[in-house]
């Protein structure tokens, strides 16, 4: 017999559908650059990877706290503004409720899984190979949750190119990749707390 009332179990349940919504496609981005690096007699995607140093992580903390606290003051102010109610929405109506059911330990692995397999996969091997504007496409298509929120698949280009930058300027996949994993923590974070507007 189960004592565990109604609530639990469906919390429990939005809780396993969002983990593996977002594993899923995670783990196939991960397994698709794992044959692309396999099979890839260029390999540009490894020097990358050696790149490493305390001012690079550093860096990368810094430039994803800035970008998680930009986009939500960005969300503060179309929702006092009243512009792109639309962004309001996604915010409040579909993100917000999809992550409150979220543990903090689900928090930090699901964004170091996206972030680490996203960059794998867009800066370490679509940018290195067709550029900046294939890439950053991709990434933004990638976080498209339909037509209808298509500016945040925009905020998402934009990011996915300053990602792009950040690996040119460094030298190092290490710089986005700890920005883009501090970004989606804090933003996870932020969107457990959003609350519907009355």
């Amino acid at each position: 017999m189960n004592n565990r009332s109604p609530s639990y179990n469906s919390l429990h349940s939005s809780r396993e559908k969002i983990l593996w919504t977002v594993i899923i496609p995670q783990m196939i981005l991960l397994t698709i650059s794992t044959l692309w690096i396999y099979f890839d007699s260029k390999n540009l995607l490894l020097p990358y990877l050696k790149k490493i140093n305390l001012t690079i992580l550093i860096a990368g903390l810094t430039i994803g706290i800035i970008l998680a606290l930009f986009g939500f003051a960005f969300y503060k102010w179309m929702k006092a503004r009243k512009k792109f109610r639309v962004i309001v929405e996604l915010f409040e109506n579909v993100l917000s409720p999809a992550f409150s059911s979220l543990k903090t330990r689900d928090v930090i692995i699901l964004s170091m899984v996206s972030g680490f397999s996203e960059e794998i996969f867009f800066r370490g091997l679509i940018y290195t190979h067709f550029g900046i504007l294939i890439s950053s496409l991709g990434f933004g298509i990638l976080h498209m949750p339909g037509p209808k929120y298509w500016i945040y698949a925009v905020w998402a280009t934009l990011s996915g190119a300053l990602f792009c930058i950040l690996l040119n300027f460094s030298g190092s996949l290490w710089l986005p990749i700890t920005a883009h994993i501090t970004n989606n923590i804090i933003g996870m974070i932020i969107l457990k707390k959003v609350k519907k507007s009355v």
